[in-house]
């Protein structure tokens, strides 16, 4: 994640991505913690970004805890009796487009879909009581086919209030999923996007089926880490700092991550229906307050001085640092300044 980062920070000069765990935060002391339970080793006392789409190390940070407040809500929901769907939408895109404009477009044509009266039928019939919606994005240039930036949309859907959990069988599942798509599609031609096929457009699965679909990642991990894990079909932003990584002379793959970056800066990777984080009594903080956000269980292991951290920055030696705390303890750790 370290090492990733300092790619992310060759593309975003004078970012607060390039300040991250690098600079001190006013006149604190630079310390070193360590997780009772999970044994891992962190900083505190530093800058961070709370960037989640252009930091790999608050992103890894962020997204676990998000995934800690899917799990908290999921496991509340079906214990009160309701089960959950995940809903994947995506639209037409072309190697030549422009990833703002697509977003832009995206956005406008689920803004039509969620007001769309056939929509809301069908969400009343599957006992939607809210959803959360993660967006995704990947790129096709190592495909055979490569039609460039594949933005998509996940939605977790909160199903089962006050209806029959019977009838989520696969007949009423492809019923729901055709009139879905039929909406969706019209929408998207609507927004300017173009009509998106059956077979890719629209696709509707049980909690259970999702979770294979993910295979090791989970249903969870699919709404938080979309952007930082590796992609089956295409790259994902992180993927092109492995790629440069591994191939300096990779200089597309640096202008995609800036693009990327750029386009996604500000913007939110989870969004919540209104009203669904208080029925499931989940905290509102942002991705900044979870960034710097310290381990309750956790150990001071030593504190670091200025010219001690200078010299590891010198080597980005700050992997190094946490991970020889983590298993050699705070004498290593002087071993190796020394």
């Amino acid at each position: 994640r370290f090492i990733l980062q300092s790619v992310a920070r060759k593309f975003l000069p004078k970012s607060r991505t390039d300040k991250c765990l690098r600079l001190r935060q006013k006149s604190k002391e630079i310390q070193v913690w360590q997780s009772i339970e999970h044994k891992t080793t962190s900083f505190t006392g530093l800058q961070t970004c709370g960037s989640v789409w252009a930091c790999p190390v608050c992103s890894a940070k962020i997204a676990e805890r998000r995934r800690a407040e899917i799990v908290a809500a999921m496991a509340a929901h079906k214990a009160a009796g309701g089960c959950m769907n995940l809903l994947t939408l995506t639209a037409p895109h072309q190697r030549t487009d422009n990833l703002s404009d697509l977003l832009k477009k995206q956005s406008l044509a689920l803004k039509k879909m969620f007001a769309d009266r056939t929509v809301r039928k069908v969400f009343e019939e599957m006992g939607v009581l809210g959803q959360i919606r993660a967006l995704e994005v990947t790129h096709g240039r190592l495909s055979e086919f490569n039609n460039g930036w594949h933005p998509h949309y996940h939605l977790l859907l909160f199903c089962g209030s006050g209806v029959d959990l019977a009838r989520f069988d696969a007949p009423q599942m492809t019923d729901w999923s055709v009139r879905l798509y039929l909406r969706w599609a019209a929408c998207c031609v609507g927004a300017g996007l173009g009509e998106p096929s059956f077979a890719h457009g629209l696709k509707l699965d049980d909690g259970s089926k999702a979770a294979q679909y993910v295979a090791k990642w989970g249903l969870e991990d699919e709404m938080t880490k979309g952007h930082t894990k590796k992609a089956i079909n295409g790259e994902t932003p992180f993927d092109f700092l492995r790629s440069y990584l591994a191939d300096s002379t990779d200089k597309q793959a640096g202008a995609l991550f800036k693009e990327f970056a750029e386009t996604f800066k500000g913007k939110r990777q989870l969004h919540w229906s209104k009203g669904l984080k208080k029925r499931f009594a989940i905290g509102d903080m942002t991705d900044d307050e979870l960034a710097a956000q310290q381990d309750d269980y956790a150990r001071l292991l030593g504190v670091i001085t200025l010219e001690q951290w200078w010299d590891v920055l010198a080597v980005d030696g700050s992997a190094n640092v946490l991970l020889i705390a983590a298993n050699g303890g705070w004498d290593a750790v002087i071993l190796y300044f020394e």
